[in-house]
């Protein structure tokens, strides 16, 4: 069996992992449970074993059909060949299939024991995965499916290369500020400070890539 084959059927069995791991323990698991989320304040929501059921099914399914997307892009997109690098797709495959299966456990362990969702390991996580896919970004080659996908960066290497290079940077500094962040500033400015510094790293790369299109028309 290929390296790659063996790779595919662990990363699968990781991602729908949370999945049997639910049923294992699902007599366990209260017909109705609280789900605590911890911000400036303590906020409660009642969910059922069935919602749970569907939010990690989901979440799992959809790991895997992300992660098989990266493995097999060259079959789905037109812009990535036979000579285009992939191995930065598999990795952000692996990234994201690991991310969720570690979400589905937290998820599935938070409504058996009963646990509260702090805001700040939250964003710290979430700023780790940032951090993780900007490390790659400045890597990926053109294509529909994963980047910063504007007419002007499709259509230009140029333009996708020094655009993916500044949101490689942008990402990974901006992962590490949300992990330091997430436990500097107070939990009430938490979610408008994590939004804030979504929104940056989305709206520089795209202004940027778009002066350099503008530029070139000059």
């Amino acid at each position: 069996m290929k390296k790659s084959h063996v790779l595919n059927s662990i990363m699968i069995v990781i991602g729908l992992s949370p999945l049997g791991f639910l049923l294992i323990v699902w007599e366990t698991i209260p017909e109705t449970f609280v789900t605590r989320f911890e911000l400036n304040r303590v906020i409660e929501e009642i969910q059922s074993r069935k919602e749970l059921l569907i939010a990690v099914s989901v979440l799992s399914v959809l790991s895997v059909l992300l992660y098989l997307l990266m493995r097999n892009i060259r079959r789905l997109d037109p812009k990535v060949n036979d000579s285009t690098p992939k191995s930065p797709f598999h990795k952000l495959g692996i990234i994201v299939i690991l991310f969720l299966a570690v979400f589905n456990y937290f998820l599935i362990l938070s409504a058996k024991n009963e646990w509260t969702m702090d805001i700040r390991i939250l964003l710290a996580v979430f700023g780790l995965l940032m951090a993780l896919i900007g490390n790659y970004m400045n890597n990926i080659k053109p294509n529909y499916f994963a980047g910063i996908r504007l007419p002007w960066t499709l259509n230009d290497p140029e333009n996708w290369h020094r655009t993916h290079l500044l949101a490689g940077k942008l990402w990974f500094a901006g992962g590490i500020v949300l992990i330091i962040g997430s436990f500097v500033f107070a939990k009430s400015i938490l979610i408008p400070f994590a939004v804030t510094v979504l929104i940056l790293l989305v709206v520089i790369p795209g202004i940027y890539s778009y002066k350099i299109y503008r530029n070139k028309l000059s």
